[in-house]
């Protein structure tokens, strides 16, 4: 802390998750706080006057927060229920840095205790990713004969009858594909991958693209090994999530309605 800057306010002890600082004569940390800080920049982000270093970041490493650009809710609002999941695209090749824009972004997602314990694998190459839409179709043809319940139960047939006819009901044209795969012990993994792709399909509306989970790569992806392989998963990763990006081919001009949320008030 630097003790010039700092005019006490006591923001930084407030906002540690950890209750890893204390008050002295300024801000100090508490002893084993190296062990247990998990390096979410709350202190410095907080302070109104630059005054807190963290071992990971300081001020200067920050980007400040501009007022200006925060929108209001009925902004924020249309932003939110107007991305749709984009199932027609265009012939058109997604920039490598909007696929990095879009993953930069989702590292700002919340995650238990910090960890973003995930690794992103991109697909940018259309031919590719219709291999791995393929390479899905193979796994859903084994379903039918290893499983044929869950065959009939999860309508696979649909897919595979339309791959058959010439369609691509897996990927529908998209040309780049995300997955966000971790460790299978990890335990924070499924919710903060889960909610991390969430941030990037945001990310990607806001970058003129259009997005959309893809259940049947995700899921083959974690039990078909010929996938697998290809993918470069080895033993001890899994597949979390696995969305489509592209440039839509449609653009939406109004919000479907949506039945009312149920709640429950305690």
């Amino acid at each position: 802390v630097d003790e010039s800057l700092c005019i006490g306010c006591g923001n930084c002890i407030r906002t540690c998750p950890g209750a890893l600082i204390t008050r002295d004569k300024v801000p100090v940390p508490i002893a084993k706080s190296w062990d247990l800080c998990i390096d979410c920049g709350h202190c410095v982000s907080v302070c109104p006057t630059g005054a807190l270093q963290q071992r990971a970041m300081g001020p200067a490493d920050c980007t400040p927060v501009d007022i200006r650009q925060m929108p209001s809710w009925d902004q924020a609002w249309q932003f939110l229920v107007s991305r749709r999941s984009v199932r027609v695209y265009v012939n058109k090749p997604v920039e490598k840095e909007k696929v990095q824009q879009v993953l930069d972004t989702a590292g700002f997602a919340p995650w238990g205790s910090n960890r973003h314990i995930v690794q992103w694998v991109v697909i940018n190459d259309p031919a590719r990713v219709r291999r791995a839409a393929e390479m899905t179709i193979d796994w859903m043809r084994s379903v039918e004969t290893a499983n044929p319940a869950l065959y009939k139960e999860a309508k696979l047939s649909i897919f595979v009858d339309a791959w058959d006819a010439g369609q691509d009901p897996i990927c529908r044209g998209a040309p780049c594909l995300i997955q966000a795969w971790a460790p299978k012990d990890e335990r924070t993994a499924p919710q903060g991958c889960t909610i991390a792709l969430a941030y990037a399909q945001l990310a990607a509306h806001g970058l003129g693209l259009g997005s959309s989970w893809s259940g049947g790569i995700n899921t083959a992806a974690q039990a078909h090994r010929p996938l697998m392989e290809t993918l470069g998963l080895t033993a001890g990763l899994v597949s979390h999530g696995t969305i489509l990006l592209g440039y839509p081919a449609e653009t939406f001009t109004r919000i479907p309605v949506r039945k009312p949320v149920e709640v429950t008030w305690l």
